[in-house]
Formats: structure tokens, C-alpha cells, sequence
């Protein structure tokens, strides 16, 4: 298995503020024709973070200043982009945040970790789907922590035993598991998909749940490209740039029945939202 050193026209990343996500855009620059990049924070406040990044290439680059604890704000986001390039070739679904020391509700009525982790990613890739490039891949970043949870899908915001490790887990479990459910509705289409756990990195993240540990956010970039450009099949998990299976959790075909009701019951709502005005810029 190896991956090609690959170019895309137009490609799509989430979380790219910060930790992974921003070595991940910086190297896009100069591998892309057009880069749109999202994090939560208003367009000033990244203003050094977009500079490095239209520093590292010749890719035109756009930012979304989009909060994905609101999925209206994603489901406008999504829309901006269709409206703003024809087709995307890749899109990269990074953006994520720590399990809260306290457990936390989205304006939605979510559980915050299980929102911005799981629910936001599904919902901005589903109203991306018709924009999709025929040879088009979609790349989850989840983690090894998805291993050590289990969904109990009877409380999914977990009213009850919150802790951060236990949020976060269980979140990346169901990006995980979401990630080859979406591998097998695309079916024979000419779109991939790609989950991967990037490694340990010192990232914002992994700093604000378990301290400075592992190796600098640029190795978990390059986990990110690979798994961009590996020639693997479509519903692939990656670890150490290897296809593993991913946790008997995820495989289980009630988990995944679940889930997918989970997501039914809760994203439609918000996928048929007609927005009245743009989020963020998309310059």
C-alpha cells in the first residue's frame, strides 16, 4: 500500500485553526488549486493562522468561520461552499474538540462533544455529497480512543457517568463507525472514504484532556495525507498508515442500526434549513 504524491483542484478541511488542522492546510496550499478552510473563530481573530497558510502555496485560499455546536451554522456553511465552487475533490472532516471537564449542551440540545465530533461532520458531508467530484475522497480524522468506548446509544448525551475521556471516546466511536456506514451508502459510486487516528500529537486538544504529549501536529498531518492519497479501499481505517480494523463496537450490527437512527432522528431538520445570509467569508 502506498500513497501517491497527489494534487487536488478543490479541497475542503475543517478544524484547520489549529493543531493538526492547520499543519494539515499549510501543506494542502501547495498541494491544492482551491482551499477551503473552517475553524470556529471570526476571520480577524485567524488572521496570522490564513497567512501561513496562503504563505505555504500558490492555492486560492477561502476561510468559513463556522461553530459547529450550531448545525444551522453548518448547514449554511455547507450551502457557502456549494456556492462557491462547482465541485470538491476532497474534503477532510478534522474539525473536533476536547470531552469538557463538565458536560455540555449545544444550543441544539446536544451533548457538545457528540455534536462537533460526530453529528456536525455527518451533517456538513451530507449536504456536500451533491457537489462531490466523481474520484472525490472523504477523510475522517478519528481516533484509537474510539477502542475504548462503547456506544449505549440509550443515552447519547450522556445524561448520566459524563466524564471528558468517556465524551470523546464515544464520539470518535461514532465518527468511526459513521464513517463506513457513509462507505457503504456511496456504495459503487465513485467517491471514497477514509477514516484514520492520526497518532499521539501536542496539540490544543490532546493538551487540554491529557497534557503535551506525543509528537509535533506535523506527523499527525502527514497520517492525514496519506490517508488522502493511499490507494486503500473505500470504508478503510488507518493506524500507523496500515489498514486495521477498527473496534468490535463499531462493527456490531446494532451499534450501527443505532447509530444511523441516531443520525436520522436528529439531522434532517436541520439538512432542509434554507439559510437567510452567508456564514463566515469565503474570500
Amino acid at each position: 500500500m502506498r500513497a501517491r504524491e497527489a494534487h487536488w483542484g478543490t479541497v475542503v478541511l475543517t478544524g484547520a485553526t489549529s493543531g493538526i488542522g492547520e499543519a494539515t492546510a499549510r501543506r494542502l496550499a501547495g498541494r491544492a488549486d482551491e482551499l477551503i478552510v473552517q475553524g470556529p473563530e471570526p476571520e480577524d481573530e485567524v488572521a496570522g493562522v490564513l497567512a501561513g497558510i496562503r504563505a505555504s502555496g500558490s492555492a486560492h485560499v477561502r476561510y468559513l468561520s463556522v461553530d459547529f455546536t450550531s448545525l444551522t451554522a453548518v448547514a449554511e456553511a455547507a450551502r457557502a461552499v456549494r456556492e462557491a465552487v462547482s465541485t470538491v475533490d476532497l474534503l477532510i472532516n478534522d474539525a473536533g474538540v476536547p470531552g469538557a471537564p463538565e458536560r455540555l449542551v449545544t444550543a441544539d440540545g446536544f451533548e457538545r462533544t457528540l455534536q462537533v465530533n460526530a453529528l456536525a461532520p455527518a451533517l456538513f458531508t451530507r449536504l456536500l455529497a451533491p457537489s462531490l467530484a466523481e474520484g472525490a475522497r472523504i477523510v475522517n480524522v478519528g481516533s484509537s480512543a474510539h477502542r475504548v468506548a462503547d456506544l449505549d446509544l440509550a443515552d447519547p448525551d450522556l445524561v448520566a457517568g459524563y466524564t471528558p475521556v468517556t465524551a470523546y471516546s464515544r464520539a470518535k466511536l461514532a465518527l468511526v463507525t459513521w464513517s463506513s456506514l457513509l462507505a457503504k451508502e456511496f456504495g459503487s459510486e465513485p467517491v471514497t472514504v477514509v477514516a484514520l487516528c492520526p497518532g499521539l500529537n501536542d496539540t490544543p486538544l490532546s493538551t487540554a484532556m491529557a497534557g503535551p504529549i506525543g509528537g509535533p501536529p506535523t506527523v499527525g498531518a502527514e497520517h492525514v495525507l496519506f490517508a488522502a492519497a493511499a490507494d486503500v479501499p473505500s470504508g478503510s481505517y488507518l493506524e500507523g498508515d496500515q489498514v486495521v480494523p477498527t473496534s468490535a463496537a463499531s462493527r456490531d450490527p446494532r451499534n450501527r442500526r443505532r447509530l444511523a437512527e441516531l443520525y436520522l432522528e436528529r439531522l434532517p431538520r436541520f439538512a432542509s434549513y434554507r439559510p437567510g445570509r452567508r456564514t463566515g467569508s469565503t474570500s
